[in-house]
């Protein structure tokens, strides 16, 4: 079955680059990308990064306090400060090795889909960072401000959970779909898209199926 070999011979190259890419990133890819990663954020919202391998998020918001019994006067709220840990951070670089990965095992791996895969996934990695930042500083703003919503809050954890631990492991797969057509074309078609079609013989095909 030449279909089941060739996704066989793909599913292998794919395990194989994704182990040895992986290495590469956490080894000596991780460092750089969290440089790239700060400075790219840095242009939306203030990051401060610590010797203790840590980063403080400055997230703008526009808060207004109510008046309590402790603070008899309302107040309005800017920004909000909360911290990160390096092993946060590093979730928002891991996509990058699985995309390669992906692309590089295609049949076909061609440089052009590399580059705007590349440029893809790191857009998006920026911009899941800011989502989660977004979603951090609304969470401790509604607790500063005492509202107790319970719909909000479920929305914001779930948008959480997914930013973290959901969308940085679908994205290399879904960017990898729509910056390759051939890899698309090949996946979607169950593998029939690089094998010989019947040849006649009056075409002069030397392919045997």
């Amino acid at each position: 079955m030449p279909a089941l070999e060739h996704q066989t011979r793909f599913l292998l190259r794919g395990s194989v680059l994704l182990v040895g890419l992986l290495a590469l990133w956490w080894f000596a890819l991780v460092s750089p990308m969290l440089y790239l990663l700060k400075g790219a954020a840095a242009a939306f919202v203030d990051v401060e990064e610590h010797p203790s391998d840590h980063w403080t998020l400055r997230v703008p918001v526009d808060v207004v306090l109510p008046a309590t019994a402790q603070e008899p006067l309302a107040r309005q709220i800017r920004s909000i400060d909360f911290d990160m840990s390096r092993g946060d951070a590093i979730t928002f670089t891991f996509s990058l090795p699985v995309l390669w990965a992906l692309l590089l095992a295609a049949p076909k791996s061609k440089l052009r889909p590399l580059l705007w895969g590349t440029i893809a996934m790191a857009a998006t990695e920026v911009a899941l960072l800011l989502l989660f930042a977004q979603i951090t500083a609304r969470e401790a703003a509604s607790q500063l401000a005492g509202v107790d919503d319970a719909g909000g809050r479920w929305v914001r954890h779930v948008g959480s959970y997914l930013t973290v631990s959901v969308l940085p492991y679908i994205a290399p797969f879904v960017v990898a779909l729509v910056v390759d057509r051939e890899l698309r074309a090949d996946i979607f078609s169950g593998g029939r898209a690089l094998t010989c079609p019947p040849c006649e013989p009056r075409r002069g095909c030397s392919r045997r199926r």
